[in-house]
């Protein structure tokens, strides 16, 4: 949820990135680049990336139009992200055998019906059935169309190739969650995932005719994967990665209550806050990626955790003494906002980084676990935030964002040892 950064093919935040881009054949590479394609594949990548964290800006609206809290809304978000981890590697398997194009085609008319189904849906159980399959839908979309990019661009383009479609992506977090918040807030959000399943079916609707025929790349069965989580460097990146991705997920999925609450503005008006965010994830994929090559992933990966740590333990203090005068406190929210976006997304290049440079035989596995560990610490972080907000306290829920960052970054520190050969 990122341009394209320099250390792999997972290019995004874990919601970010594919699951297993890295797993392309080669193939017969194109003699050109069919950019329209490309385009219309990052449009399917920025309607599934608006749709995956869209609820956190709408949180309240929805939990009062399906008659729940806002903690059992969060966790509209946190069974998505879930679904997405455990099921990502098991579709990869199961679908091994089936064309890049078709299978394509019929993860965009899922996620179409998906989101037809939530933004028709009466009630709670529905809505979460919806997210379900959002989930499988967004599992089998974002790798293959990344091997639909790296397989019909030509070898000194499919860098830029795999950017454009990831950038699909990075926008849906920089414009289309701030974007569609404040539609949802103006309007409904029911209108909001009706114009997400709109631009999932336009996208599907151009790559009809410009989608060439891939073969699928050759297939990875569970029991390598599961070899390689073994390895304890890949197991350290990866635990020490969902812990991390927990504590900033505690405060993102309930970002709507607690700016309102600190500033005081309403539903439109947290969608500002949103491109605050939005804006500082795209600075904190370059910070992240230049520290990477710098400094190694090892080294920029402690050093973003260190600063996403001190910024919600600081947003933790504020919430607690909110100043006296909106308008100080409303500053203070944006500068720790702005500091915690930055951190949270120079975390995908380092952990990619580090990740590429262990001395592991099958590295490029080991990189399409890393989004289903993303995507298990925002499922973690969206039920930690929820048992939070239970007693309905802002205080509390930041706090226990704090308190996994802080103990991200012990295990990151006592787990240094693991990743030494992570230093480019």
């Amino acid at each position: 949820m990122n341009p394209s950064k320099d250390s792999g093919p997972t290019t995004t935040h874990g919601l970010a990135g594919p699951a297993h881009a890295g797993e392309a054949a080669d193939g017969q590479a194109p003699a050109g680049v069919n950019r329209l394609m490309l385009l219309a594949l990052a449009v399917g990548a920025f309607s599934i990336g608006t749709d995956s964290l869209i609820i956190s800006g709408l949180l309240d609206r929805m939990a009062a139009d399906l008659d729940v809290t806002s903690a059992a809304a969060g966790q509209l978000i946190s069974v998505f992200a879930l679904v997405y981890a455990l099921s990502a590697p098991v579709l990869a398997t199961l679908t091994s055998r089936i064309g890049r194009k078709q299978l394509l085609l019929a993860a965009l008319a899922l996620f179409v019906v998906s989101n037809l189904l939530g933004a028709v849906a009466p009630g709670y159980p529905l809505m979460m059935a919806s997210r379900v399959l959002a989930a499988l839908s967004a599992g089998l979309y974002l790798p293959c169309a990344m091997v639909i990019a790296v397989s019909t661009s030509p070898a000194p383009r499919r860098g830029r190739a795999i950017a454009l479609v990831a950038g699909g992506m990075s926008a849906a977090t920089a414009l289309g969650v701030p974007l569609g918040t404040l539609i949802g807030a103006v309007g409904s959000w029911r209108v909001t995932l009706l114009l997400v399943a709109g631009l999932a079916a336009v996208a599907a609707a151009l790559l009809v005719p410009l989608l060439p025929r891939v073969a699928p790349p050759a297939a990875v069965p569970l029991r390598r994967r599961i070899a390689v989580l073994a390895h304890p460097g890949v197991l350290a990146a990866l635990v020490t990665n969902a812990l991390a991705c927990a504590g900033e997920f505690v405060l993102f999925i309930y970002i709507a209550p607690l700016t309102t609450g600190i500033t005081g503005v309403g539903p439109a008006g947290v969608s500002a806050f949103l491109l605050v965010w939005g804006v500082a994830a795209m600075a904190g994929s370059v910070v992240g990626g230049r520290a990477s090559d710098a400094y190694g992933g090892r080294r920029a990966y402690a050093g973003a955790v260190a600063v996403l740590s001190a910024g919600l333990c600081l947003m933790a203090l504020l919430t607690a003494l909110t100043p006296g005068t909106p308008w100080l406190a409303t500053a203070l929210y944006t500068v720790l906002l702005a500091v915690i976006g930055v951190a949270s997304w120079a975390l995908p290049p380092a952990q990619n980084h580090r990740i590429a440079h262990l001395d592991v035989p099958e590295p490029t596995v080991a990189l399409s676990l890393n989004g289903s560990s993303s995507y298990l610490g925002l499922a973690a972080g969206g039920a930690l935030g929820g048992l939070a907000m239970g007693g309905g306290s802002l205080t509390v829920l930041v706090l226990t964002a704090s308190g996994v960052s802080l103990f991200a970054l012990a295990a990151v520190a006592t787990s240094s040892a693991l990743l030494k050969g992570a230093d480019a």
